[in-house]
């Protein structure tokens, strides 16, 4: 009788503790009800190593929880111009944080995804570009190293105007590293050479034919083109092209060339919803059409790289010619930075 009590009391102590490891193996992210705030609050920070004399810090969510051993895609996302001015910063300006609601994290194929938010030092009239192409590589290494449920087959980076730029940037540097890349109102017009590097990278484009700064004829159509013609897998990349561009809510946003807006609530897919005055095509020239569930997650969540996970990234000296070309730049883009807070954009 004895050994049979014992027995019952053993299986009542491993029925009552499974909902304990249950919960410590999930993380259950909070709803977008919660608020922009409330979603910016589960973001974490921290500090690349340094390289080249830059260390950069960022943000970054964690769909993990303490006992997780499942493998999560990472979504890298580069800030445009104005949002680099302070240490998180990138996460004050940033809408990406709902990709860390429980509605969108529950569109990856894993049931989430860790979201990453690095920033270039605008404080010290810096700006994303080629001076950060190892600092950031080595930032996202390091990042691998200490988060071991990154899915490193699954990598996939964005950015918005200069950090779209960012974005052909690290492709041409490090072409096996990414997954998938989505540039949004890209400021750079990557060469044939680039988009030939990156062949095996799914891409979708994102842009406005209203863009006041990005020719779309000149500067998007050219990419499109040159990946249409260069990818292996054509059928898998995307252009969505767009006229006026809207907040999630239906209002107009402060200008056509921010469309860091679209991709908020998933092409805003979240609620069911069509994006107004879009199309979606794939690199065969047949029409997309994007409807809930059907948007960037699900195309992120299905597409894997070769890439084997080895971090061991060298560094190396910036070319002096190519640090004053930098300044240079810089000094430019500060001046740009300018005019867009006198104009409120």
């Amino acid at each position: 009788m004895k050994k049979i009590i014992s027995a019952i009391m053993a299986m009542v102590i491993i029925v009552v503790s499974l909902p304990v490891f249950a919960s410590a193996a999930t993380k259950v992210p909070l709803s977008k009800s919660a608020g922009i705030e409330a979603l910016r609050g589960q973001f974490q920070s921290g500090v690349g190593p340094e390289t080249n004399g830059y260390a950069l810090d960022y943000e970054y969510y964690s769909p993990a929880g303490k006992l997780d051993s499942k493998k999560y895609p990472l979504v890298i996302f580069l800030h445009g111009i104005g949002h680099g001015d302070y240490v998180g910063s990138q996460l004050a300006d940033s809408d990406m944080p709902y990709w860390t609601s429980s509605e969108l994290q529950s569109r990856f194929s894993e049931g989430g995804a860790y979201i990453l938010l690095p920033r270039a030092p605008e404080n010290k009239v810096e700006y994303w570009g080629d001076s950060f192409v190892e600092p950031l590589r080595a930032l996202i290494d390091d990042f691998i190293a200490t988060h071991n449920n990154v899915d490193t087959t699954r990598i996939s980076i964005t950015g918005s105007s200069q950090g779209g730029a960012m974005v052909w940037n690290m492709l041409n540097a490090y072409p096996e590293y990414f997954a998938t890349a989505f540039p949004l109102a890209s400021t750079k017009t990557p060469t044939s050479n680039t988009l030939k590097k990156c062949s095996s990278t799914a891409i979708w484009i994102i842009a406005s034919k209203k863009d006041p700064i990005i020719n779309y004829e000149l500067s998007t159509m050219t990419i499109w083109n040159n990946v249409c013609s260069t990818n292996v897998n054509p059928g898998n990349c995307r252009l969505s092209s767009l006229g006026t561009v809207y907040n999630p809510d239906g209002t107009l946003s402060s200008d056509n060339h921010h469309l860091a807006k679209v991709i908020t609530y998933d092409l805003h897919t979240l609620d069911d919803g069509l994006y107004p005055e879009m199309t979606t095509i794939n690199g065969l020239g047949n029409t997309v059409n994007l409807a809930s569930p059907h948007g960037l997650i699900e195309w992120i969540s299905s597409t894997y790289s070769d890439f084997d996970g080895n971090t061991e990234s060298s560094s190396k000296n910036v070319n002096p010619l190519t640090a004053v070309i930098e300044t240079f730049k810089n000094i430019i883009l500060k001046v740009v930075n300018i005019f867009q807070r006198i104009m409120g954009l």
